[in-house]
């Protein structure tokens, strides 16, 4: 079994369908949500403690965690410090199983959600009238609002095949390669 950690029900949401997409049985993970990206750092936390307790049924972890805004005033914000923040949690969980990580943000700009991840999927007729809107509207909209009013109630069928999703395809792959 896979444990996936993500910030929020929309992160499990994601990994499920795209896990039905690669023909992963949901049998083969289970989700642990943190209820938020600090949350993820806290070594103490419920899931962790969980998890060290059933390693040996436990084939690997994937943390899933968004970069999030260098401008926004909380800590661990922006993708290079995200991602030494998840490289030193690795090592101080000091688990027995395999752990990987996945950083959602804009593939260009290294920074955003799992939101700003899914809009950089987009074709380039859907971009070209997101970023239109964006430019003309009187306040500057989050990624995570222009997908949450757009895309996330009308099931945008996103390409799985696109480029953008190909490091993702593969850490799931090696994750559930052998089980």
């Amino acid at each position: 079994m896979v444990i996936i950690a993500v910030e929020g029900t929309t992160d499990a949401e994601f990994f499920q369908d795209l896990l039905q997409h690669l023909g992963i049985a949901s049998t083969q993970y289970e989700f642990k949500n943190f209820k938020g990206k600090d949350n993820i750092f806290q070594l103490a936390n419920n899931h962790y403690q969980a998890i060290e307790q059933e390693q040996d049924i436990i084939d690997a972890l994937l943390i899933a965690i968004d970069a999030d805004d260098p401008k926004d005033t909380c800590p661990i914000r922006g993708y290079h410090e995200t991602d030494q923040k998840i490289k030193q949690l690795i090592n101080d969980l000091d688990f027995d199983i395999p752990i990987d990580y996945y950083i959602f943000s804009d593939q260009e700009k290294q920074s955003g959600y799992l939101e700003s991840f899914l809009l950089s999927v987009l074709d380039e007729t859907q971009q070209q009238c997101v970023n239109e809107f964006k430019s003309c509207y009187q306040y500057e909209l989050t990624d995570k609002w222009v997908f949450n009013t757009f895309y996330k109630q009308k099931q945008y069928p996103f390409d799985y095949n696109h480029p953008n999703f190909t490091d993702l395809k593969n850490k799931l792959q090696n994750l559930f390669e052998g089980i």
